[in-house]
Order: structure tokens, then sequence, then C-alpha cells
């Protein structure tokens, strides 16, 4: 299986391909605490004169901070000029999915989401089939060790840190037929530098949709679209798709689908199956 640094290093060569509108904002934590450095020995009138603005103002989406520590090891405040380029790098891989915002939602949710899926669950002798937007679920995934059988994948992203809003959930009787549309309901929250899954099997959905049936302590999944109702079932039946926010509310109800270590993704979901 891939692991973290495996993905950093893919991520990166992504967001060297990518296009679009400016990128999420970085921490770029190890860089301001060699800028602090040169703060503490550069005269603030100094620092001023030099980038038009005062420290406190220094931007490092601008390259304010690269261009006060590369001025530092000029006065020779950084001893080693190589350090810039360690931190540059070390910072880059904190924060490996910055690029994300350059791109509209739907490209988020329609290209990038499905490519994180596929990294991380994907492996030697598995098929992975993207289905068309018109489709009744988003991926088909058949791991090797189910011999044939797929698992049908309704795929939701959301990069709204942290508390996630995942929505247009599809039920899995959405097309009427007799047997369920997909078999799993795989959200995906995604951050500057992280990863939070959650897999929910078809089957455990309605337990915590707002259907009439469900406790109100217990709901987390409601409407979309339109006025608050119940959906999902008989009366109002199973067109209308549903939405829910990764809150406290619903981390803790959701807690046994939750999965925080990406690379042991592959392994919950079999579980199931």
């Amino acid at each position: 299986m891939p692991t973290w640094d495996d993905f950093v290093e893919w991520a990166m060569e992504q967001a060297a391909e990518s296009g679009g509108r400016k990128a999420l904002r970085r921490r770029w934590a190890t860089l301001r605490a060699l800028a602090e450095q040169v703060s503490k020995k550069v005269p603030a009138s100094e620092i001023e004169a030099l980038l038009g603005k005062p420290y406190d103002q220094l931007d490092p989406e601008h390259n304010d901070l690269k261009a006060l520590v590369a001025y530092g090891a000029g006065k020779g405040v950084i001893t080693d000029p190589k350090q810039l380029q360690s931190v540059l790098r070390d910072d880059i891989r904190a924060d490996p999915l910055y690029f994300l915002a350059q791109h509209s939602g739907k490209t988020f949710g329609e290209k990038f989401a499905p490519l994180f899926a596929k990294f991380w669950l994907a492996a030697k002798g598995d098929a992975w089939e993207k289905q068309s937007s018109k489709g009744l679920y988003d991926v088909g995934w058949t791991p090797a060790e189910r011999k044939g059988k797929e698992i049908r994948i309704e795929l939701k992203a959301s990069s709204e840190q942290p508390g996630y809003l995942f929505q247009q959930i599809r039920h899995p009787k959405l097309s009427g037929g007799k047997d369920p549309d997909y078999d799993l309901l795989l959200c995906l929250g995604v951050s500057a530098g992280s990863l939070e899954w959650w897999a929910i099997p078809a089957e455990d959905m309605d337990q915590f949709a707002e259907n009439g049936a469900t406790s109100a302590d217990r709901v987390v999944i409601t409407r979309h679209h339109g006025k608050r109702r119940p959906i999902w079932n008989k009366e109002h039946g199973y067109t209308d798709e549903g939405w829910f926010r990764a809150d406290a509310k619903a981390r803790a109800l959701l807690r046994e689908y939750t999965c925080g270590s990406s690379d042991q993704l592959r392994a919950k979901i079999l579980s199931y199956f």
C-alpha cells in the first residue's frame, strides 16, 4: 500500500501541472520561524525600507518572507544559504494539497476527488472505473480480493475544513429498481495538508437520515434543496438529495465509519464486504 510520503510526492506532481485560480494559503511554519530569526537581527526600519512594509505585514504567499530570509543570508544572519531552499521544500510538503483552491468546486469533485480515492484504494490487480456524471454512482472499484465483484461508490468531497459539507447525496434507491444503485457512500474531507474519510455502507445510511423514523438526536443527513422536511421514505420517495456537515454531532454519530489514516481506508472498506 502507498504511504503518506508517496501521496505527498504524487500531490506535488499534480500541483506542478495545475493551472487555474489562486491556490490555498499554506502555513509556511518553518519559513516564518526562519524569517523571525532575521527580524530579530535586522532593524525594523531596514526591513520596511527593503520590502516597502513593516515586518508584521509581510506575506509569505507574496514572497516577502523569502526575500527577507535571502537578505538575512546575504548579511550573514542566516549562516547556511542552503537552509532557505530546505525550508521551502519542507513547507510545501507540509501542505501538499494547497493547489486545489485553484480549481472550481466542480473540478475538485469530479477530477481530483476520484484521483485521491483511486490513489489510496486501487492496488495492483484491481479494476477502477470512473462513471459518467449521469450515472447512478460515481466510481466502480473491483478489488482483486473480490474476484470480479464490484463495489459501487457514491463519492462526495469537501474542502470546508473542519466542518466539511457533503452535498447532493443520492439515496441508493433513487432509480426505483429492485437492487440498490450503489454500495458505499464515501465522503472525503480535504485540507491543504490532510485527508479525512467517512466510508458508510449504503445499507446503513437510512439510520442517519431525516426520514421520519430516525430520532432527531441521530439525524445527520437532511434534505439538500428546498424547505426542510422528511426525505427517503415511502411518502416522499427517494429522489430528494441529502447533505450533511461534519460538525461535532455528525463526527460523533459517524465515528465508526471514520478513517483518518488514508493507508487504512482500503482495509476498512473491504471489511464491510
